[in-house]
């Protein structure tokens, strides 16, 4: 047999393979990339917004990382997003990215219910135009 036969051969005898469709691993940090990007652009029409930042909490380290960023001051459950700006009663804003199948952990909802007792305003948002609502509902505390 000839080498094109026995690869012919082979790969007749082969399953066909699918192409693998990406999945999108992470729509919460994608989200909170657009809300970020939106904050940036809008910090002259909102005073202080440039404070707003984020926990970090979400992104995916080794074991190594996640063990020396624990041992740094990491705490599981904090808010995706925090503005470190009082407005009206409230003494600053948290926000929770999730996606549209996300759900809060045990950690976090202690940690926002926590907050919210302390006096300030905490929201769990689902999609990058969500949070931007919330943030500028936020400043109109001050009206």
């Amino acid at each position: 047999m000839s080498m094109d036969s026995l690869i012919k051969k082979a790969l007749a005898k082969q399953p066909t393979v699918k192409p693998r469709t990406k999945r999108n691993a992470q729509p919460e940090a994608i989200e909170q990339a657009k809300v970020v990007a939106w904050a940036r652009a809008n910090e002259r029409n909102y005073p202080f917004l440039w404070m707003l930042h984020s926990s970090l909490n979400g992104l995916k380290r080794t074991k190594n990382a996640q063990g020396k960023a624990k041992s740094q001051g990491m705490l599981s459950g904090v808010p995706d997003l925090f503005m470190p700006v009082a407005i009206g009663d409230s003494k600053g804003l948290y926000i929770e990215m999730k996606s549209a199948k996300g759900r809060i952990s045990p950690e976090q909802s202690k940690f926002l219910r926590a907050a919210s007792d302390f006096g300030y305003s905490c929201f769990i948002c689902y999609s990058a135009d969500d949070a931007i609502d919330k943030i500028k509902g936020y400043y109109n505390l001050s009206n």
